[in-house]
């Protein structure tokens, strides 16, 4: 138990961790470039940030994965994201938490098509670099957990902060 202890007391020193420069009431928009493990496919995205207190802001996302072995897939997601920071107030850890709704399309033989509709949950985490004072890119790991398709979402984006 002693070990433990120092173990994650060491690590939450070298991390310095201290408060993000993400401010209440402050907005953000931008572009996502994702892959996704169960579809296998990237997909292209868009979201929107809004700061709720200095470090904890709320995201909402649109993702489009591209036709794979004749699926496609559409998600929306709500997240909410608690900011530390990592170096000198540019570099950013977050997990996150938040709902899911997926959207599955797929084509069958014979020109067969159906769709299936899907509320989930998300749980992940994220790196976010401050570019500058106005643009932001992130990495971010987010795992789906909804009935019949759970799937791990890696996910770039460049975010315009105004």
């Amino acid at each position: 138990m002693k070990k433990i202890m120092t173990i994650v007391c060491l690590l939450m020193l070298g991390v310095g961790i201290g408060n993000a420069q993400v401010h209440q009431g402050q907005s953000a928009a931008g572009l996502t470039l994702s892959y996704g493990s169960e579809i296998e496919s990237l997909g292209i995205g868009a979201r929107y940030q809004y700061g709720i207190l200095d470090q904890l802001r709320a995201e909402v996302g649109l993702n489009y994965f591209f036709e794979h072995n004749h699926m496609s897939w559409w998600d929306v997601n709500i997240n909410a994201h608690y900011l530390l920071n990592l170096w000198n107030e540019q570099l950013h850890f977050y997990p996150l938490a938040g709902l899911n709704y997926t959207m599955v399309n797929y084509k069958g033989e014979k020109d067969a098509k159906g769709e299936e509709n899907h509320v989930g949950m998300n749980v992940g985490a994220g790196l976010e670099y401050e570019i500058t004072e106005h643009f932001g890119a992130s990495f971010e790991y987010r795992h789906t957990i909804v009935r019949k398709v759970d799937q791990g979402v890696f996910t770039l984006g460049l975010n315009y902060k105004f």
